[in-house]
């Protein structure tokens, strides 16, 4: 959230096995406390913690039955939302933005843009900008821009692009065109300010890394290292990124002229695979990886990484 508060949503030991727990740090990662999360389900996909600043946090599962929980008191209490199921979140600008719809396991339907301050829990919905052909969605936004990536009804045949939705009015209006990952698999945008926006794209066997200079009106590919569906991408600037390929090589790459070149950053130790990644501004940034297979607690062994020079030195967070 900031360069020396935020939040870590994990597992814990508890009376019935392992249960969903939250660190807070208002140090740098120098100190926590323990703080209980809301109600979340074990299994099944992974829950997202999001806070806007301080007071202002979001915890939702993305799938069918999912929940959404709120909090305005920096995680003291959460309040769980009926908004149905959530299929993408950004926050940007003061504001909280959602993509809801009604969902089986066979399919989705009444698609709604959503959108809220992020200091209160006065949601208020919009018909989407097009009609998605499934579930695959990915929002971001930051400050008053918004972007929403996805694939049109019909978007599937014959087309090479999926479409990408861009506002400049918090969510009001929309102009769309296409966007720069492949129809039907999705993509995940990072913008770092209105008009730079980076994107990762898997493409079914592997993936590509694309970025805009123009605020999504058009995107040029990126030469990386080999990528997997999974690879994680994080801009920390308009030209500085960290990228982690994921099964196709181990070891973080960072960039620092757009994509130009990539070098291997210092990093604290082997990472079998990196779940996420991402800056809070052009210096600090924090890593969740996972370092290998531990067979007494059957779990995968996680650790916080964190950077507080755009990606170039990495450090391990000591967490209690």
């Amino acid at each position: 959230m900031s360069d020396t508060d935020y939040w870590v949503l994990g597992s814990a030991s508890c009376r019935v096995g392992r249960c969903f727990a939250i660190l807070r740090t208002t140090d740098g990662g120098r100190s926590f406390v323990s703080m209980s999360a809301p109600a979340l389900r074990r299994e099944g996909t992974v829950p997202t913690l999001r806070f806007a600043d301080r007071l202002d946090g979001f915890a939702f599962l993305p799938e069918v039955g999912g929940v959404f929980y709120a909090t305005h008191d920096g995680g003291a209490t959460w309040h769980k939302l009926a908004l149905g199921t959530v299929l993408a979140f950004a926050t940007g600008g003061g504001n909280a933005y959602t993509v809801t719809a009604r969902c089986s396991l066979r399919r989705c339907t009444r698609y709604r843009f959503e959108r809220s301050p992020v200091s209160a829990n006065a949601w208020r919905g919009a018909a989407l900008p097009f009609v998605p052909s499934g579930s695959v969605l990915d929002l971001a936004a930051h400050g008053s821009s918004v972007w929403l990536l996805g694939t049109p009804v019909g978007g599937q045949r014959g087309s090479e692009k999926d479409v990408l939705a861009r506002s400049t009015d918090d969510g009001r209006t929309f102009v769309t065109r296409h966007g720069p990952c492949v129809p039907g698999l999705g993509g995940e945008l990072a913008p770092t300010s209105a008009r730079a926006v980076w994107a990762v794209c898997p493409t079914g066997l592997s993936a590509g890394a694309w970025r805009s200079t123009d605020g999504g009106i058009t995107f040029s590919a990126l030469r990386t290292p080999p990528l997997v569906n999974s690879a994680q991408l994080a801009p920390a600037s308009r030209d500085t990124a960290v990228l982690s390929g994921n099964g196709a090589g181990d070891r973080l790459r960072r960039t620092t002229d757009a994509g130009a070149t990539w070098t291997v950053p210092h990093v604290p130790g082997r990472a079998t695979f990196v779940p996420w990644i991402g800056f809070t501004d052009a210096a600090v940034g924090t890593a969740l990886v996972q370092t290998g297979w531990d067979a007494s607690a059957k779990i995968e062994r996680e650790a916080l990484w964190r950077t507080t020079d755009g990606g170039a030195d990495w450090s391990k967070v000591r967490l209690p």
